[in-house]
């Protein structure tokens, strides 16, 4: 036999949950055409020797609407071992888009993504009005990655409803218009429908998203035609410490899909120190799932992170205690803020601390880490505890010098969310719980959530031991494939498309942070990218190879297919 690529003495873990295996891999015209003891005839081969062979990574939330108009290769997501990705999410999006609506489509994302108007305006074409025309916009353009999408409320909301979109109930008339639109992109192939209630979404005025204004009915309608479908919501009560709360909110949107027959997946879902709520959660969604609906919230195993930074505003002056020492920091000149940093009088309130040890932005310098130093790059990934017991020094007396001596350019990782270690491994595990959170796209001056492949492949399965290999890339592959009406993705047998990754455990983890101004305009992002990817592959061309893109577009939107 004559193949195209031969992939030969590799641990096979083809994403079913199944032991590994050694073998080989023949891929033929894009599609996996031998598995096992393979004899054949290749035009190139693959040594893997020592290797994890997988499939393709598939991220099910992502924020990439708009990137993909610029980035063919949706990174930093593709040196992460990911092939497949799902936009749309939290009912962020470009499509639809009525006429003259741009602009406002474009704010939507100012806050949430961090990427200012002047740079998606330049990079974001608006050739489409319906999803579906814009799903054929990127069809057209050359993709290194496949993608998927769900269709964003609050773009619906807009397309349909124009300015009253942002502050006004719809009317009959107006959910009769967004069910249409809905139903002409689930045609198209859109993957279901996605929306938020989450109090911290606004647009670029500071005011709450369109979906937010959405009334039961409304959303109801919406739900009622995702039949066979998945529907997605990020929740009101997401930051919630009370876990009835949360459950009564989920119980609700589950009747909802339980009466349409659709899927529900809802975001975010974790786990913090000293805390039963993300158990009894779990426990509410196995009851959930046993009476007959599918429901799936989403996790994460990284700890959900901000960075704060001290040469550009940031979240540091909302650090739990620090309020008033810090005030007013971001309006000061760089060495006024050094000044500052170096005042007996503000390091004493900062030691001081104080507020509620659950909330987000307390400070815990175990748990806070240096992501850029550059006056001590030895630094990078050290905890500003372990760094001060190096040093025999107050962690505030350390972190404080360390920015000054880099002249404000430090970078900090601050874990807010999902802050349990114990938990988020539990959370991942579970057999009703989604593996996702990603966010790639969006929050880009803030976190690098995206890593999380690498981080659960390095870090649990690898370093801690915490979680089989085959179950990793079983919630990491099939899993989402399946949820999301995604055929022939997700494993690794003979007939299906060859999207997978030959991954280095040896050399498998994140590189640190950066910062890049490669978006249009040359506007700045957070750029983290995966290591240890020998090459990863879509539909058998190599996109990735030695942690190296390649350059190659063979990435296509997909169509979801309805579930049963």
């Amino acid at each position: 036999m004559q193949v195209d690529c031969l992939i030969r003495g590799a641990e096979i873990v083809d994403g079913t949950g199944a032991p590994r295996r050694s073998g080989d891999m023949a891929i033929l015209d894009g599609r996996i055409v031998g598995l096992g003891d393979v004899q054949a005839q290749a035009r190139r081969e693959i040594d893997a020797e020592g290797c994890w062979l997988t499939p393709g990574f598939i991220d099910p939330h992502t924020h990439l609407d708009a990137q993909l108009c610029w980035d063919a290769t949706g990174s930093p997501s593709n040196l992460h071992g990911v092939t497949t990705v799902v936009m749309g999410l939290c009912g962020f999006g470009v499509a639809p888009c009525p006429p003259g609506g741009s602009e406002y489509l474009l704010r939507s994302l100012e806050v949430v993504e961090e990427i200012p108007y002047a740079c998606t305006r330049e990079g974001v074409p608006f050739a489409w009005s319906s999803w579906s025309e814009y799903r054929d916009h990127l069809a057209a353009r050359p993709l290194a990655l496949n993608v998927a999408g769900f269709v964003p409320h609050s773009a619906l909301r807009y397309y349909v409803m124009g300015e009253r979109a942002r502050g006004e109930v719809a009317n009959a008339e107006d959910r009769a218009a967004m069910v249409r639109e809905l139903e002409d992109a689930f045609a198209a192939g859109a993957v279901g429908f996605a929306t938020s209630r989450g109090p911290n979404h606004v647009d670029g005025y500071r005011e709450p998203v369109p979906s937010r204004y959405a009334d039961a009915e409304e959303l109801q309608a919406l739900v009622s035609a995702c039949r066979g479908r998945v529907w997605q919501i990020n929740v009101e009560t997401k930051f919630s410490h009370d876990a009835a709360a949360l459950t009564a909110e989920v119980e609700r949107y589950a009747a909802w899909s339980r009466a349409a027959g659709a899927r529900l997946t809802w975001s975010p879902f974790h786990a913090e120190p000293g805390e039963s709520v993300w158990r009894e959660v779990l426990d509410h969604n196995r009851k959930l799932n046993d009476s007959g609906v599918a429901v799936a919230p989403q996790v994460t195993a990284v700890p959900i992170t901000l960075l704060l930074r001290f040469d550009e505003p940031s979240f540091l002056t909302s650090v739990t205690g620090w309020e008033e020492a810090l005030a007013g920091f971001f309006d000061l000149e760089p060495k006024e803020r050094m000044l500052r940093l170096a005042e007996p009088a503000v390091r004493a309130a900062m030691k001081r601390g104080g507020g509620d040890p659950r909330q987000p932005l307390t400070p815990d310098f175990e748990l806070w880490s240096f992501a850029r130093t550059p006056t001590r790059p030895a630094l990078a990934g050290v905890s500003v505890a372990e760094a001060a017991r190096r040093d025999g020094r107050h962690p505030v007396d350390l972190f404080c010098d360390q920015v000054i001596a880099d002249e404000l350019a430090s970078l900090l990782d601050v874990p807010v969310v999902n802050r349990s270690r114990e938990g988020a491994t539990r959370l991942v595990e579970d057999e009703g719980t989604l593996l996702a959170l990603g966010d790639s796209g969006a929050h880009v001056m803030s976190v690098t959530n995206y890593r999380y492949p690498s981080f659960v492949l390095g870090e649990l399965v690898r370093e801690r031991g915490e979680l089989p290999l085959e179950l990793a890339i079983n919630r990491l592959t099939q899993v989402p494939a399946q949820w999301h009406g995604l055929p022939e993705r997700g494993v690794l047998r003979e007939g299906a498309v060859a999207d997978l990754c030959v991954i280095d455990p040896s050399r498998l983890g994140v590189d640190p942070v950066s910062v890049r101004h490669d978006l249009p305009g040359g506007s700045p992002r957070l750029y983290q990218a995966g290591r240890g990817y020998r090459c990863v592959m879509v539909a058998g061309q190599p996109v990735v190879e030695e942690d190296r893109p390649t350059g190659a577009t063979p990435g296509r939107m997909l169509r979801a297919e309805p579930l049963s």
